[in-house]
């Protein structure tokens, strides 16, 4: 089984129905440190519990990414 720690460059949430408060860690992430990790499927605890995730999923993320983060980052999903 898999754990994963929240840090100041790594950040955790349960389901992209975090994606708002995901948004704000990658800024406050980047603001800080100038990167970040930020996973999803991943409970507080860190312990991995997987989301089903569909090419609308990925869409969703970036698009939210790039409509909300200034100036413009890349980010590997």
């Amino acid at each position: 089984m898999m754990k994963f720690q929240e840090n100041k460059t790594l950040e955790l949430k349960k389901s992209t129905s975090e994606l708002k408060e995901a948004v704000i860690s990658i800024m406050a992430m980047l603001n800080e440190h100038q990167r970040g990790v930020l996973w999803f499927g991943v409970n507080n605890d860190g312990i991995v519990a997987g989301q089903q995730v569909s090419d609308k999923t990925i869409r969703d993320v970036s698009k939210a990414i790039a409509d909300h983060v200034e100036p413009r980052i890349y980010p590997v999903i």
